[in-house]
Protein backbone atom coordinates (compact mmCIF):
# COMPACT_ATOMS: atom_id res chain seq x y z
CA UNK A 1 0.00 0.00 0.00
CA UNK A 2 2.95 2.34 0.80
CA UNK A 3 4.10 2.29 -2.93
CA UNK A 4 1.00 2.70 -4.61
CA UNK A 5 0.14 5.58 -1.80
CA UNK A 6 3.70 6.75 -3.05
CA UNK A 7 3.15 6.57 -6.99
CA UNK A 8 -0.23 6.62 -8.41
CA UNK A 9 -1.15 9.55 -9.70
CA UNK A 10 -5.07 8.80 -10.01
CA UNK A 11 -4.40 9.76 -13.41
CA UNK A 12 -7.46 7.02 -14.11
CA UNK A 13 -6.52 5.13 -16.79
CA UNK A 14 -7.09 1.79 -14.69
CA UNK A 15 -10.83 2.88 -13.41
CA UNK A 16 -12.17 3.33 -17.05
CA UNK A 17 -12.39 -0.26 -18.08
CA UNK A 18 -12.58 -1.36 -14.72
CA UNK A 19 -16.18 -2.05 -12.76
CA UNK A 20 -14.25 -2.43 -9.49
CA UNK A 21 -12.22 0.83 -9.37
CA UNK A 22 -15.21 2.75 -10.74
CA UNK A 23 -16.88 1.66 -7.92
CA UNK A 24 -14.13 2.08 -5.34
CA UNK A 25 -11.94 4.78 -6.52
CA UNK A 26 -8.63 5.02 -7.55
CA UNK A 27 -5.59 2.70 -6.16
CA UNK A 28 -4.47 5.91 -4.40
CA UNK A 29 -7.48 6.10 -3.31
CA UNK A 30 -7.73 2.33 -1.43
CA UNK A 31 -4.14 2.57 -0.25
CA UNK A 32 -5.05 5.68 1.57
CA UNK A 33 -7.71 4.62 3.36
CA UNK A 34 -5.24 2.06 4.79
CA UNK A 35 -5.45 -1.83 6.44
CA UNK A 36 -8.74 -1.34 7.89
CA UNK A 37 -11.31 -4.45 8.05
CA UNK A 38 -13.78 -2.81 5.69
CA UNK A 39 -11.02 -1.83 3.46
CA UNK A 40 -8.99 -5.01 3.37
CA UNK A 41 -12.15 -7.03 2.63
CA UNK A 42 -13.24 -4.60 -0.45
CA UNK A 43 -10.44 -6.16 -2.69
CA UNK A 44 -12.72 -9.25 -2.77
CA UNK A 45 -14.58 -7.15 -5.32
CA UNK A 46 -11.48 -6.90 -7.47
CA UNK A 47 -10.98 -9.94 -10.17
CA UNK A 48 -6.96 -9.75 -9.98
CA UNK A 49 -7.33 -9.97 -13.94
CA UNK A 50 -4.32 -7.33 -14.13
CA UNK A 51 -5.83 -4.62 -16.66
CA UNK A 52 -4.59 -2.00 -14.32
CA UNK A 53 -1.50 -3.35 -14.05
CA UNK A 54 -1.68 -3.25 -18.49
CA UNK A 55 -2.57 -0.13 -18.54
CA UNK A 56 -1.01 1.70 -15.67
CA UNK A 57 1.58 4.49 -16.72
CA UNK A 58 3.73 4.89 -14.11
CA UNK A 59 4.21 0.79 -14.20
CA UNK A 60 2.27 0.36 -10.80
CA UNK A 61 0.86 -3.19 -10.10
CA UNK A 62 -2.63 -2.37 -7.97
CA UNK A 63 -3.45 -6.37 -8.75
CA UNK A 64 -0.26 -6.82 -6.02
CA UNK A 65 -2.03 -4.90 -3.90
CA UNK A 66 -5.34 -5.76 -3.98
CA UNK A 67 -4.24 -9.41 -3.57
CA UNK A 68 -1.97 -8.75 -1.05
CA UNK A 69 -5.29 -6.84 0.78
CA UNK A 70 -7.17 -10.37 0.51
CA UNK A 71 -3.82 -12.01 2.20
CA UNK A 72 -3.93 -9.66 5.17
CA UNK A 73 -7.48 -10.16 5.33
CA UNK A 74 -7.22 -13.89 5.87
CA UNK A 75 -4.60 -13.23 8.26
CA UNK A 76 -6.78 -11.64 10.70
CA UNK A 77 -9.55 -14.20 10.15
CA UNK A 78 -11.46 -11.50 8.27
CA UNK A 79 -12.64 -13.46 5.62
CA UNK A 80 -15.99 -14.92 5.48
CA UNK A 81 -14.74 -18.93 3.93
CA UNK A 82 -18.70 -19.30 3.40
CA UNK A 83 -19.45 -17.07 0.91
CA UNK A 84 -16.56 -18.97 -1.56
CA UNK A 85 -17.65 -22.62 0.20
CA UNK A 86 -18.32 -24.16 -3.39
CA UNK A 87 -14.94 -23.23 -4.52
CA UNK A 88 -12.75 -24.18 -2.08
CA UNK A 89 -14.81 -27.65 -2.14
CA UNK A 90 -14.18 -27.72 -5.50
CA UNK A 91 -10.34 -26.76 -5.26
CA UNK A 92 -10.49 -29.80 -2.33
CA UNK A 93 -11.84 -32.51 -4.02
CA UNK A 94 -10.22 -31.91 -7.17
CA UNK A 95 -6.66 -32.67 -5.30
CA UNK A 96 -8.05 -35.60 -3.46
CA UNK A 97 -6.84 -39.05 -4.51
CA UNK A 98 -10.21 -39.75 -5.52
CA UNK A 99 -9.80 -37.57 -8.74
CA UNK A 100 -5.76 -37.08 -8.71
CA UNK A 101 -3.97 -39.05 -11.31
CA UNK A 102 0.16 -39.53 -11.70
CA UNK A 103 0.99 -41.15 -15.06
CA UNK A 104 5.20 -40.90 -14.98
CA UNK A 105 6.39 -43.36 -17.61
CA UNK A 106 10.48 -44.61 -17.27
CA UNK A 107 12.22 -41.60 -18.39
CA UNK A 108 9.72 -39.07 -17.95
CA UNK A 109 10.54 -35.36 -17.36
CA UNK A 110 7.63 -34.25 -19.50
CA UNK A 111 4.18 -34.01 -17.95
CA UNK A 112 0.75 -32.75 -19.81
CA UNK A 113 -1.10 -30.79 -16.93
CA UNK A 114 -4.48 -29.68 -18.18
CA UNK A 115 -5.31 -28.28 -14.82
CA UNK A 116 -9.41 -28.76 -13.61
CA UNK A 117 -11.80 -27.09 -16.12
CA UNK A 118 -10.83 -28.87 -19.57
CA UNK A 119 -11.14 -32.51 -17.90
CA UNK A 120 -14.24 -31.48 -16.40
CA UNK A 121 -15.47 -29.96 -19.33
CA UNK A 122 -13.73 -31.92 -22.00
CA UNK A 123 -12.75 -35.19 -20.90
CA UNK A 124 -12.19 -36.62 -24.51
CA UNK A 125 -10.48 -33.68 -25.84
CA UNK A 126 -7.56 -33.86 -23.19
CA UNK A 127 -7.17 -37.32 -24.47
CA UNK A 128 -6.60 -36.46 -27.63
CA UNK A 129 -4.28 -33.27 -26.67
CA UNK A 130 -2.07 -36.27 -24.60
CA UNK A 131 -2.44 -38.79 -27.42
CA UNK A 132 -0.87 -36.23 -29.64
CA UNK A 133 2.14 -35.40 -27.38
CA UNK A 134 2.77 -38.62 -26.78
CA UNK A 135 3.37 -39.03 -30.64
CA UNK A 136 5.54 -36.24 -30.33
CA UNK A 137 7.21 -36.96 -26.90
CA UNK A 138 6.83 -40.91 -26.35
CA UNK A 139 7.86 -40.81 -22.76
CA UNK A 140 5.45 -37.69 -21.80
CA UNK A 141 3.43 -37.85 -18.95
CA UNK A 142 -0.34 -37.26 -17.68
CA UNK A 143 -0.80 -35.30 -13.95
CA UNK A 144 -4.31 -34.66 -13.17
CA UNK A 145 -4.49 -32.25 -9.65
CA UNK A 146 -5.06 -28.92 -9.07
CA UNK A 147 -2.64 -26.10 -8.84
CA UNK A 148 -4.32 -23.75 -6.16
CA UNK A 149 -4.89 -21.22 -7.97
CA UNK A 150 -8.23 -21.00 -5.47
CA UNK A 151 -7.14 -20.39 -2.13
CA UNK A 152 -3.86 -18.02 -3.91
CA UNK A 153 -6.53 -16.07 -5.21
CA UNK A 154 -8.45 -16.18 -1.76
CA UNK A 155 -5.73 -14.80 -0.12
CA UNK A 156 -5.16 -18.48 2.01
CA UNK A 157 -0.91 -18.45 2.15
CA UNK A 158 -0.31 -21.12 4.47
CA UNK A 159 -3.22 -23.43 2.79
CA UNK A 160 -2.00 -22.65 -0.83
CA UNK A 161 1.78 -23.22 0.07
CA UNK A 162 0.86 -25.95 1.41
CA UNK A 163 -1.32 -27.41 -1.52
CA UNK A 164 1.24 -26.16 -4.08
CA UNK A 165 3.76 -27.38 -2.06
CA UNK A 166 2.91 -31.30 -2.46
CA UNK A 167 2.40 -31.66 -5.88
CA UNK A 168 5.53 -29.83 -6.43
CA UNK A 169 8.14 -31.71 -4.24
CA UNK A 170 5.51 -35.17 -6.09
CA UNK A 171 6.98 -33.75 -9.72
CA UNK A 172 10.41 -32.70 -8.36
CA UNK A 173 10.77 -36.30 -6.74
CA UNK A 174 9.63 -38.33 -9.98
CA UNK A 175 11.47 -36.17 -12.78
CA UNK A 176 9.77 -33.98 -13.96
CA UNK A 177 10.95 -30.90 -14.86
CA UNK A 178 9.10 -29.95 -17.76
CA UNK A 179 5.39 -29.07 -17.59
CA UNK A 180 2.78 -28.31 -20.46
CA UNK A 181 -0.69 -26.60 -19.51
CA UNK A 182 -3.80 -26.16 -21.21
CA UNK A 183 -5.38 -23.81 -18.28
CA UNK A 184 -3.73 -20.35 -18.18
CA UNK A 185 -4.06 -20.10 -14.95
CA UNK A 186 -2.28 -23.03 -14.14
CA UNK A 187 0.43 -21.80 -16.17
CA UNK A 188 0.71 -18.59 -14.07
CA UNK A 189 0.09 -20.16 -10.98
CA UNK A 190 3.37 -22.77 -11.51
CA UNK A 191 5.43 -20.38 -13.85
CA UNK A 192 5.25 -17.57 -10.24
CA UNK A 193 5.36 -20.51 -7.78
CA UNK A 194 7.20 -23.47 -9.46
CA UNK A 195 10.85 -22.01 -10.55
CA UNK A 196 12.14 -25.25 -10.52
CA UNK A 197 9.84 -25.97 -13.85
CA UNK A 198 9.86 -25.10 -17.75
CA UNK A 199 6.10 -24.30 -17.92
CA UNK A 200 4.94 -23.97 -21.64
CA UNK A 201 0.92 -24.13 -22.64
CA UNK A 202 0.51 -27.42 -24.79
CA UNK A 203 -0.82 -24.54 -27.18
CA UNK A 204 2.72 -23.62 -28.41
CA UNK A 205 3.97 -26.98 -28.38
CA UNK A 206 0.68 -27.85 -31.13
CA UNK A 207 1.16 -24.82 -32.96
CA UNK A 208 4.91 -25.63 -33.33
CA UNK A 209 4.03 -28.52 -35.10
CA UNK A 210 0.98 -27.23 -37.23
CA UNK A 211 1.58 -25.69 -40.42
CA UNK A 212 0.06 -22.35 -41.17
CA UNK A 213 -2.88 -22.01 -43.28
CA UNK A 214 -4.65 -19.41 -45.61
CA UNK A 215 -6.90 -17.86 -43.82
CA UNK A 216 -10.93 -18.89 -44.48
CA UNK A 217 -13.49 -16.80 -46.39
CA UNK A 218 -15.88 -14.38 -44.21
CA UNK A 219 -18.44 -16.79 -43.70
CA UNK A 220 -16.07 -18.85 -41.15
CA UNK A 221 -15.23 -15.54 -38.96
CA UNK A 222 -14.36 -15.86 -35.16
CA UNK A 223 -13.20 -13.20 -32.66
CA UNK A 224 -10.51 -14.44 -29.50
CA UNK A 225 -10.49 -13.95 -25.62
CA UNK A 226 -7.50 -13.96 -24.33
CA UNK A 227 -7.91 -14.90 -20.45
CA UNK A 228 -6.51 -12.50 -18.25
CA UNK A 229 -3.39 -15.35 -16.87
CA UNK A 230 -2.19 -15.30 -20.23
CA UNK A 231 -2.64 -11.34 -20.52
CA UNK A 232 1.30 -11.21 -20.61
CA UNK A 233 1.71 -13.92 -22.62
CA UNK A 234 2.14 -13.00 -25.88
CA UNK A 235 3.81 -16.69 -26.98
CA UNK A 236 0.51 -18.21 -25.74
CA UNK A 237 -1.38 -15.77 -27.18
CA UNK A 238 0.23 -16.32 -30.94
CA UNK A 239 0.05 -19.99 -30.41
CA UNK A 240 -4.46 -19.72 -29.99
CA UNK A 241 -4.77 -17.67 -33.09
CA UNK A 242 -2.30 -19.85 -35.07
CA UNK A 243 -4.30 -23.03 -34.33
CA UNK A 244 -7.60 -20.87 -34.66
CA UNK A 245 -6.39 -20.36 -38.19
CA UNK A 246 -4.91 -23.86 -39.13
CA UNK A 247 -9.06 -24.96 -38.96
CA UNK A 248 -9.87 -22.38 -41.15
CA UNK A 249 -11.26 -19.44 -39.18
CA UNK A 250 -10.33 -16.05 -39.95
CA UNK A 251 -10.19 -14.01 -36.74
CA UNK A 252 -11.71 -10.62 -36.14
CA UNK A 253 -10.05 -9.51 -32.69
CA UNK A 254 -12.12 -7.98 -29.90
CA UNK A 255 -11.43 -4.35 -28.69
CA UNK A 256 -10.43 -5.78 -25.62
CA UNK A 257 -7.38 -8.45 -26.52
CA UNK A 258 -3.54 -9.21 -25.63
CA UNK A 259 -2.74 -6.90 -22.86
CA UNK A 260 -6.37 -5.48 -22.24
CA UNK A 261 -8.40 -8.37 -22.67
CA UNK A 262 -11.19 -8.30 -19.99
CA UNK A 263 -11.73 -10.90 -17.27
CA UNK A 264 -15.23 -12.99 -18.27
CA UNK A 265 -16.38 -12.45 -14.56
CA UNK A 266 -15.16 -15.76 -13.06
CA UNK A 267 -11.77 -14.24 -11.91
CA UNK A 268 -10.70 -13.71 -8.05
CA UNK A 269 -14.10 -15.34 -6.86
CA UNK A 270 -15.48 -11.91 -7.33
CA UNK A 271 -19.06 -13.90 -7.68
CA UNK A 272 -19.11 -14.95 -4.24
CA UNK A 273 -19.66 -11.46 -2.90
CA UNK A 274 -21.10 -9.57 -6.26
CA UNK A 275 -23.34 -12.32 -7.70
CA UNK A 276 -23.67 -10.38 -10.61
CA UNK A 277 -19.89 -10.38 -11.46
CA UNK A 278 -20.11 -13.23 -14.44
CA UNK A 279 -23.45 -12.21 -15.99
CA UNK A 280 -21.84 -8.24 -16.61
CA UNK A 281 -18.73 -9.15 -17.58
CA UNK A 282 -19.39 -11.37 -20.20
CA UNK A 283 -22.38 -9.49 -21.69
CA UNK A 284 -19.35 -6.63 -22.72
CA UNK A 285 -17.28 -9.45 -24.18
CA UNK A 286 -20.51 -10.40 -25.90
CA UNK A 287 -21.13 -6.89 -27.02
CA UNK A 288 -17.70 -6.43 -28.31
CA UNK A 289 -18.05 -9.65 -30.19
CA UNK A 290 -21.04 -8.63 -31.59
CA UNK A 291 -22.58 -11.82 -32.57
CA UNK A 292 -19.00 -13.39 -34.10
CA UNK A 293 -18.41 -16.98 -31.88
CA UNK A 294 -15.93 -16.18 -29.50
CA UNK A 295 -12.99 -18.55 -28.83
CA UNK A 296 -11.29 -19.13 -25.49
CA UNK A 297 -7.79 -20.85 -24.61
CA UNK A 298 -9.74 -21.15 -21.25
CA UNK A 299 -12.48 -23.39 -20.41
CA UNK A 300 -14.25 -21.24 -17.61
CA UNK A 301 -13.72 -18.41 -19.77
CA UNK A 302 -16.04 -20.58 -22.42
CA UNK A 303 -18.51 -21.39 -19.95
CA UNK A 304 -18.95 -17.88 -19.04
CA UNK A 305 -18.99 -16.30 -22.83
CA UNK A 306 -21.35 -18.46 -23.28
CA UNK A 307 -24.11 -17.61 -21.20
CA UNK A 308 -24.05 -14.46 -22.99
CA UNK A 309 -23.24 -15.14 -26.74
CA UNK A 310 -21.92 -18.25 -28.62
CA UNK A 311 -18.61 -19.34 -27.54
CA UNK A 312 -16.02 -22.12 -27.60
CA UNK A 313 -12.37 -23.74 -26.50
CA UNK A 314 -9.60 -24.03 -29.01
CA UNK A 315 -9.99 -27.65 -28.59
CA UNK A 316 -13.19 -27.23 -29.69
CA UNK A 317 -11.96 -26.34 -33.15
CA UNK A 318 -8.94 -28.68 -33.08
CA UNK A 319 -11.26 -31.39 -32.54
CA UNK A 320 -14.18 -30.63 -35.03
CA UNK A 321 -16.52 -29.93 -32.49
CA UNK A 322 -18.37 -26.43 -33.41
CA UNK A 323 -21.30 -26.47 -31.81
CA UNK A 324 -20.65 -22.21 -30.51
CA UNK A 325 -24.67 -22.24 -28.95
CA UNK A 326 -23.66 -25.52 -26.52
CA UNK A 327 -24.68 -24.89 -22.95
CA UNK A 328 -22.09 -25.02 -19.85
CA UNK A 329 -21.58 -28.91 -18.32
CA UNK A 330 -23.42 -29.59 -15.47
CA UNK A 331 -21.71 -29.89 -12.44
CA UNK A 332 -22.49 -33.46 -11.93
CA UNK A 333 -21.05 -34.39 -15.38
CA UNK A 334 -18.28 -32.53 -14.57
CA UNK A 335 -17.41 -34.62 -11.88
CA UNK A 336 -17.78 -37.49 -14.07
CA UNK A 337 -16.10 -36.55 -16.60
CA UNK A 338 -12.78 -36.07 -14.09
CA UNK A 339 -13.60 -39.54 -13.03
CA UNK A 340 -13.37 -40.93 -16.31
CA UNK A 341 -10.16 -39.44 -16.83
CA UNK A 342 -9.56 -40.83 -13.65
CA UNK A 343 -9.81 -44.63 -14.39
CA UNK A 344 -9.00 -44.24 -18.27
CA UNK A 345 -7.11 -46.60 -19.79
CA UNK A 346 -3.90 -45.00 -21.24
CA UNK A 347 -0.65 -46.79 -22.63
Amino acid sequence: MADMAANCTSCGECVRPCSFLQHQGTPLTIAQQGATDRNLLAAYGCSLCGLCDAVCPEGLSPSDMLLGMRQEAATRGLTDLKKYAPWLNYEKLGASLFFRRDLIPTGCTTVFFPGCSLPGTRPDAVLELFKRLRLMEPTAGLVLDCCGKISHDLGLTDHFTALFGRLSKRLRHKGITRILTACPGCSKILRNHGEEFDVTSIYEVLAACTAPSRPASPLKVVTIHDPCPARFDPAQQAAVRQLVQSCGYRIEELPSHGTTTRCCGQGGMVEGCVTSTIKQESGVIAAEAAGRPVISSCASCSDSITTATPAGHVVDLLFSKTDFSAKPVSSARRWLNRLKLRCARLT
